[in-house]
């Protein structure tokens, strides 16, 4: 199952306010993936986890196999709250011409160091060799780091009971990525303009900083509304 060439989009999602920002967006992206030739798979469960906000974890799960099932193609994901704005975006020659980076992401912010990353919207390639590193790390890192009994305990997302900041999917990629510095050549710092932004060209991104979770999924029905598609 090697498919060097082949793209993967996927998204994953549980709970009824981030599954209705999924069915917001899915015509676009599957108009998007038709047209590009790309695969679309959408996930509704939690592949390790106890609370439907553990499935921000589905993403490390999902590579992981995808990894050690030998597909070596790109695999793009999107959080629930993105979506495609312009689905004629041709993105295999985008693609095509950064074949030597592992990882296309946006920083967090523009004065945050070159590990910070934003993990909602990244295009990976498991057919670099620092790619499937990348992955390596991510995933021996959720096994290592985060036990059932953690997982257990955090009923609320994002933090433990005392309110204190529980170790998400992003915050263990940043952490891999700044221990581990040689991971860093292969990443390519896009600008969110086009791909992690609200106002993206791409695809744009309502962070949980910028609303509730009904104004996000009203925004993603009003975009979509206007999307040509």
């Amino acid at each position: 199952m090697r498919e060097e060439g082949s793209i993967i989009l996927a998204q994953s999602a549980v709970g009824a306010d981030y599954e209705a920002m999924l069915d917001a967006s899915f015509p676009v992206h599957k108009a998007f993936c038709e047209k590009n030739d790309v695969k679309f798979r959408s996930f509704r469960h939690v592949m390790r986890g106890f609370y439907p906000w553990h499935s921000c974890y589905n993403r490390i799960v999902i590579l992981n196999n995808l990894l050690e099932s030998g597909f070596r193609g790109w695999f793009i994901h999107l959080d629930a709250d993105a979506v495609i704005r312009f689905p004629d975006f041709d993105i295999r020659r985008y693609l095509g011409k950064r074949v030597d980076r592992a990882l296309i992401a946006c920083l967090s912010s523009v004065d945050a160091e070159p590990w910070d990353i934003n993990d909602g919207v990244f295009f990976l390639n498991l057919g670099h060799e620092l790619g499937q590193e990348i992955v390596h790390h991510w995933y021996t890192a959720f096994a290592e780091h985060v036990s059932d009994q953690m997982l257990q305990s955090a009923a609320e997302p994002w933090k433990y009971p005392d309110g204190s900041p529980f170790p998400d999917d992003q915050h263990l990629l940043q952490m891999e990525l700044k221990r581990h510095t040689t991971l860093l050549e292969g990443l390519l710092w896009e600008d969110p303009m086009l791909m992690n932004h609200r106002g993206g060209r791409f695809i744009r991104q309502m962070l949980r900083a910028h609303g509730s979770n009904e104004q996000r999924l009203e925004w993603l029905k009003s975009l979509v509304s206007d999307i040509s598609y």
